[in-house]
């Protein structure tokens, strides 16, 4: 066993992780009946106790839960609970009731409980079995890295569903910062990422922090109460690639970003080198160990706790407050938009200026969409040389030599075409408020006009 490496080196923060994994294995495992007679609840029960005593963060809290699940025991409040299932989630529930400690979870998962067992006991064939495991499961998600995209404008865009060990995620998680490295802005969406690893939020956050003298900057530190142990995380002194240390940066978050996504949201916020977007985050700070309890439980208990170098203190219950407080489902436009208008504000390049124009033209239409009265529209519809304009429903539809494509207004004039991103239309009146051409735009400053024929 390697005693405080997977804590600190290896752990993944937990928080929603391991619910949503083992909800579907509990009702699976629960099927196989592993009954719970009163002998195997008073030992589960001990056993965790023991271990609140030795390792849970805050004494005086374990204590409390300790005497809460016991006295729960001994009262016989647990002696009509048969399914495994049920009794971890009891247990998890009780437990909460006194700590609030959303890291904290008791779940019944025999294949879990085999897989850590052999992580922290295991031969070292079957710790590198157990380890394989891990990352074949990291693999399928592509190690957490959903999106690395480059919207209109310049800006990049970066979804994360999960920090994964940057032992494996790393060249991952360089290709993703390369790409994104000429950006002008940089949107982090981090609003469904349950947490991670503090070695993920390490590399990320050397990417956008520029060191002091000795060129690094304190990031974070652990603290155990078991051991009274520390262990300190800085931005790292190389990175792959470019760094982005003058790039506008924003963090997406909602209610479910947690745990290492929230560190590196508190990280940002602190340094102040990030505009925060979004809804509160989910409060859930202080790092797990997995215990393995009578071979078919996991408890993920919070061993320690971080403490940030500036605050001092951490978002443990208190979540992390956006700069800007507006609904997840609006995060991304929010950011977007004032990454748009920052970038328009600095460009002195025309070509740079119509791009940011493209983008905000769109953007600012799909967050106050505009209506044309029909009268209007109607004067659009007709010929200009091989362009067709029809109109339909209430809507214009645009149609060259081959299919017919919905147009959708971004001004009384100036309408994009729905499918098709980098190609717009723009009609032109003339000195008597007549149509006169159809001006077919691309996103690369052409325009190509078209006569209007009247028959």
């Amino acid at each position: 066993m390697r005693p405080h490496k997977l804590l600190f080196s290896c752990l993944i923060f937990i928080f929603f992780l391991s619910a949503p994994l083992c909800h579907g294995q509990q009702g699976e495992a629960s099927k196989g009946n592993v009954p719970m007679d009163s002998a195997k609840k008073a030992a589960v029960v001990a056993d965790i106790s023991k271990l609140l005593i030795e390792q849970y963060i805050f004494l005086d809290i374990a204590e409390r839960m300790r005497d809460h699940i016991n006295a729960k025991l001994a009262h016989g409040e647990y002696d009509a609970i048969v399914d495994p299932a049920q009794f971890a989630s009891t247990l998890r529930d009780d437990l909460f009731e006194i700590s609030k400690d959303q890291h904290f979870y008791v779940e019944f998962n025999p294949d879990e409980a085999k897989l850590h067992k052999a992580l922290q006991n295991g031969s070292k064939e079957e710790v590198q079995q157990a380890e394989q495991i891990l990352i074949e499961r990291d693999r399928l998600i592509n190690f957490g890295f959903d999106r690395a995209e480059r919207l209109k404008g310049n800006v990049g865009y970066l979804d994360i569903s999960l920090l994964c060990n940057a032992e494996h995620a790393g060249d991952t998680a360089v290709a993703a910062m390369n790409f994104l490295s000429h950006s002008d802005a940089l949107i982090v969406d981090l609003r469904d990422t349950p947490g991670g690893h503090p070695n993920m939020v390490q590399l990320l956050c050397s990417y956008f922090i520029k060191g002091r003298k000795e060129g690094r900057t304190h990031l974070n530190t652990f603290e155990r109460r078991f051991d009274n142990g520390i262990e300190q995380f800085w931005t790292l002194s190389h990175v792959p690639g470019k760094r982005m240390y003058d790039t506008d940066l924003y963090v997406l978050t909602s209610q479910n970003t947690a745990s290492g996504a929230e560190e590196f949201t508190y990280n940002m916020k602190c340094l102040k080198r990030a505009t925060i977007v979004g809804e509160k985050t989910a409060g859930a700070a202080n790092p797990v160990d997995d215990k393995v309890i009578q071979d078919v439980f996991v408890m993920h208990l919070p061993t320690g706790r971080p403490i940030n170098p500036i605050s001092g203190t951490n978002w443990e219950q208190t979540g992390i407050e956006p700069h800007i407080s507006v609904p997840a489902e609006q995060a991304l436009d929010a950011a977007y938009l004032m990454a748009l208008e920052k970038a328009l504000k600095k460009a002195e390049d025309n070509g740079q200026k119509f791009q940011i124009n493209w983008a905000l033209d769109g953007l600012r239409a799909k967050l106050n969409p505009i209506e044309v009265p029909a009268e209007i529209l109607k004067k659009y519809a007709g010929d200009y040389g091989e362009r067709k304009i029809g109109l339909k429903k209430g809507w214009l539809y645009y149609r060259r030599t081959g299919p017919q494509y919905k147009l959708v207004p971004l001004k009384e004039n100036l309408f994009r075409v729905e499918g098709i991103d980098f190609f717009r239309v723009e009609f032109i009146m003339d000195k008597n408020h007549k149509v006169s051409e159809l001006v077919g735009l691309y996103d690369n400053g052409t325009r190509d006009p078209s006569k209007r024929i009247y028959r």
